[in-house]
């Protein structure tokens, strides 16, 4: 399970990553890449050992999360998270909207 580790050290002191990772070096990217096959490939073995077919339970939890989380909600949140209440007054006085 060191594996998932060594993967979440990478972005440990990071912080939130722009999409493409832009700042990052040739390096760090390939290093990244090493790290993300070593736990995709972990994670295949395991459901291996185990008889669990990934897909069909990764496809599963796709759909739990789409009934959970809709996306209409889901952006809804997004909106009021990211304004302030001046700029959004349909944001409950700056709160969330409750999405469970």
């Amino acid at each position: 399970m060191g594996e998932v580790g060594e993967l979440s050290e990478i972005f440990q002191w990071k912080g939130e990553v722009p999409k493409g990772l832009p700042d990052w070096k040739e390096e760090e990217k390939v290093h990244l890449g090493e790290e993300l096959s070593d736990v995709l490939l972990y994670l295949v073995r395991l459901s291996d050992i185990c008889g669990v077919d990934l897909g069909k339970a990764a496809l599963r939890k796709v759909q739990l999360n789409a009934i959970k989380y809709p996306a209409k909600i889901c952006k809804e949140v997004v909106s009021s998270v990211s304004s302030t209440p001046e700029e959004n007054p349909s944001t409950n006085n700056g709160t969330a909207p409750d999405a469970d």
